[in-house]
């Protein structure tokens, strides 16, 4: 009698799973987020180069990289709540009409040759708040458009599309600048005004978060997601380490935009060296997947911070932008296999009905401090000047680096990962979850009109601890 041959998750067995591309909801929701991401990257950047440009003021830049950076500080956890009270596919269309709206008003005020800086940093404050509101319900509802085993995949996929926008958002924002001040913002209402119709025909969440019978108060719902974090040692410890590394990070953006325009750069060097991050991060997205499945967390995130601690320096000594554009494509491709791995496993492990508060503690955790560099970062620069900006943020890095080596390679921190890791996928969903799996549109895999990668598409993300 022939032996049967096991399934492999993603291989040719009987159940194998067809392409996210063949998913209709989900390439709605990742065209749809594409264009919304690549709206907030052009008036992203676009703030800090109006504000540098217009005042020659490291300092006042640094208070508009504060405002759009505050959100995830003040914002992130009553999101999360809301995020899992109310209808996300709405949450989403509504951040966008109010992001739209508020571009609009930088555009109009530069077409009448008037610029002021409260206007800027209300305006990055207003966008980057819908925009955690608007990553919260989109991580969310990834999970209702494709099949928890395609999770992985999915995430390693968006990620992918983040860091491609990236890529292309910070050098054509630029280029757009150095036409005209206003063009960048109007870019944005239009990519806003795209990503709306692309979510008025996206389908109802599948599954959506289960309302209350009664009015519940926020702070115990805060509480529940908080705690649920915080009962995780190894997950909680890896989310602290990465809250300051994005703090350097994020002071190191504010220093290059200084060390260029120091130097008699134009703004669109600028774009072009945050272009070579992006492509960094495009490559490391791709590659994200397949790091993870054959280390485990602990040895990414020792790795990761022993390259950035090792790269960072070399700032201090070469200010060409094509090092810098080099040191960014570094960073970022080590910082996007970082993110597909915690991304995946947190949206894996989480029960529905708490993937907007666990999802906003994480993003409080890991990009609430962000706000706190680009501030600090800001005056750094006019206390001490760039060269020597680099030398303290470089500092802080190897701080890191070493902090990761002791509390990974701890005898404990095998144990906490494989027990992470091994928590069945189901685990906490609410009980009236369907079991079944959506099924796709067309029997073939449609095909892809965004240019998607095709690979991360079609192998399952798989953790090995090792």
């Amino acid at each position: 009698m022939r032996r049967l041959r096991k399934d492999r998750p993603g291989g040719g067995g009987r159940h194998k799973l067809p392409s996210l591309r063949s998913y209709r909801d989900f390439r709605l929701l990742w065209t749809g987020s594409a264009m919304s991401v690549m709206a907030e990257r052009c008036s992203g950047m676009a703030f800090t180069l109006l504000v540098l440009w217009h005042t020659r003021s490291g300092s006042a830049a640094g208070v508009v990289g504060f405002a759009g950076l505050l959100p995830a500080l003040l914002v992130q956890l009553p999101a999360g709540v809301l995020v899992d009270r109310l209808n996300r596919r709405r949450v989403m269309m509504t951040c966008v009409v109010v992001r739209m709206v508020a571009v609009a008003t930088v555009a109009v005020s530069l077409l009448g040759d008037t610029v002021w800086v409260w206007h800027i940093a209300l305006v990055a404050f207003v966008q980057s708040s819908m925009t955690v509101f608007y990553q919260l319900s989109e991580r969310a509802m990834v999970r209702n458009v494709v099949p928890s085993r395609q999770l992985g995949a999915a995430m390693a996929t968006n990620e992918a599309r983040s860091r491609g926008v990236n890529f292309i958002g910070h050098p054509a924002s630029g280029a757009m600048f150095g036409l005209s001040a206003w063009v960048p913002f109007l870019t944005s209402v239009t990519l806003y005004v795209g990503s709306l119709v692309t979510l008025v025909k996206l389908r109802g969440e599948r599954q959506p978060p289960r309302r209350p019978g009664a009015r519940r108060r926020m702070r115990p719902e805060v509480a529940a997601g908080l705690k649920w974090v915080w009962g995780r040692a190894y997950f909680r410890a890896a989310l602290l380490i990465i809250s300051v590394s994005n703090l350097v990070f994020q002071g190191l953006i504010l220093t290059v935009a200084v060390v260029i325009r120091e130097d008699g750069g134009a703004a669109g060097t600028i774009g072009l060296i945050m272009a070579g991050g992006g492509m960094g991060g495009l490559c490391g997205a791709l590659s994200g997947g397949w790091l993870n499945r054959r280390l485990a967390m602990r040895q990414i995130m020792v790795l990761a911070h022993t390259a950035w601690a090792v790269v960072m320096p070399t700032a201090v000594f070469f200010r060409q932008a094509p090092a810098l554009g080099a040191l960014f494509f570094i960073t970022s491709f080590i910082g996007a296999t970082v993110t597909v791995s915690g991304m995946s496993y947190q949206v894996r492990i989480t029960p529905n009905d708490m993937q907007g508060r666990v999802g906003s503690v994480v993003m409080l955790l890991v990009s609430g401090a962000s706000s706190l560099g680009a501030l600090g970062t800001g005056y750094l620069l006019e206390a001490v000047g760039s060269r020597h900006t680099v030398v303290v943020l470089s500092a802080v890095m190897a701080v890191l680096a070493l902090v990761a080596a002791v509390v990974f390679s701890r005898p404990g921190a095998a144990l906490e990962d494989r027990a992470d890791s091994m928590e069945p996928l189901g685990a906490g969903h609410s009980p009236s979850e369907p079991a079944a799996l959506p099924a796709p549109d067309a029997p073939a895999p449609a095909a892809v009109p965004d240019g998607t990668p095709a690979d991360p598409l079609n192998h399952e993300a798989r953790r090995t601890d090792g």
